[in-house]
C-alpha cells in the first residue's frame, strides 16, 4: 500500500549553462539534480573523427562545394556587394582571419557546414585580393579549438595557417579581414573591439550581440554577487557593436540552401568611405 504521506517529487527542469573553458572557448552544460541542489553536468563530448576521411577526400568535398557556391545567386550577390562598396584600389588589408569555423572532419551533423563556410571565406579573400594595389597575397589564418590533426593538414594544403588559442586575438588588427561565422558574444568581443576600423567584418549580427549583452547585464543587475569582469564585458560589447554599426554598412546576406541541406546566413559589414553619409 502506498504511503499517503509521501510528497510527490517535483519535476526537474535542467538549466542550460554556457561557461568559458580553460582554452577560452564556450562550453554548454546542463544542471543535474542532487540532494543539495543542482550541479553542472556536461551533456555532450566531442564526436570522434570520421575515419573515412582523408586530406584528399576533404579537398574533393571542398572543390564540390566551391563549384556549387560559384554558381549560386548568393555568391553573385556577394560579388556585386564587394564591387560596389570596395574603394578604388581595394581595402588596406594584409591578412584574413577565420575564427570558429568548426571541424570539417568530426563525425557530426554540421560537419559540411564548416566546409561551406571555409569556401565562402576563401572566395571572399580571393575577391578582395584581386582589387589590392600591392602584389603581396593576403595571409590566411584559421582558429578553432575543435580542429583535429586532419583538419590542420587539410587547411595547410589550402595555404591556411592554423593558429592556437589565443593567436587570432593577438594577431587581429585594423588590416585584417575578420570572418566569424558563429561565436558566443563574449568570445567574439576581442575581435569586435578592433572591428570598428576593420575594412571587412563578417559576423552573425551586431544586433544579436547587443541583445545578448543587454540580457547578460540585466541578469547581473538582479544579482548582487555578479561578476565585475562580466559587467565590463557587457558594456564593452554594447559599445563595440554600436561602433561597428556606426562605421560600417550593414549587409545581411540572403539565405540560400545548398545541395547538402546547409544554409549560410551571415552579415557583411563593410567600412564606410569618408564621403559616405
Amino acid at each position: 500500500m502506498p504511503h499517503s504521506s509521501r510528497r510527490p517529487r517535483k519535476p526537474y527542469h535542467p538549466k542550460r549553462i554556457i561557461s568559458e573553458s580553460e582554452d577560452g572557448w564556450s562550453r554548454v552544460e546542463r544542471t543535474a539534480p542532487t540532494r543539495h541542489g543542482s550541479t553542472p553536468l556536461i551533456q555532450e563530448t566531442l564526436p570522434p573523427v570520421d575515419r573515412s576521411l582523408t586530406v584528399q577526400k576533404l579537398s574533393e568535398e571542398h572543390k564540390r562545394c566551391k563549384q556549387q557556391w560559384v554558381e549560386s545567386d548568393t555568391r553573385q550577390w556577394l560579388q556585386q556587394l564587394l564591387a560596389m562598396q570596395m574603394p578604388e584600389g581595394g581595402w588596406p588589408l594584409n591578412k584574413a582571419l577565420c575564427v570558429a569555423l568548426g571541424s570539417p572532419s568530426l563525425s557530426w551533423a554540421n560537419r559540411l557546414r564548416s566546409v561551406w563556410q571555409l569556401v565562402m571565406f576563401m572566395d571572399m579573400v580571393e575577391t578582395v585580393q584581386t582589387k589590392l594595389n600591392h602584389a603581396n597575397e593576403l595571409k590566411l589564418y584559421a582558429q578553432e579549438p575543435r580542429f583535429t590533426q586532419l583538419d590542420k593538414d587539410f587547411l595547410e594544403s589550402l595555404t591556411v595557417a592554423v593558429l592556437e588559442q589565443p593567436g587570432a586575438e593577438q594577431l587581429v588588427d585594423e588590416s585584417s579581414l575578420i570572418f566569424i561565422p558563429c561565436l558566443e558574444w563574449v568570445l567574439e568581443l576581442p575581435f569586435m573591439l578592433v572591428a570598428a576600423k576593420s575594412p571587412l567584418y563578417v559576423s552573425s549580427s551586431m544586433h544579436w550581440v547587443a541583445e545578448e549583452a543587454e540580457r547578460a547585464r540585466h541578469r547581473l543587475n538582479n544579482n548582487p554577487e555578479g561578476s565585475n569582469r562580466l559587467q565590463k564585458d557587457c558594456d564593452d560589447a554594447l559599445a563595440a557593436s554600436k561602433a561597428v554599426l556606426d562605421t560600417h554598412h550593414e549587409n545581411k546576406m540572403p539565405e540560400a540552401d545548398f545541395a547538402d541541406g546547409h544554409s549560410l546566413a551571415m552579415t557583411i559589414y563593410t567600412l564606410k568611405h569618408e564621403d559616405d553619409d
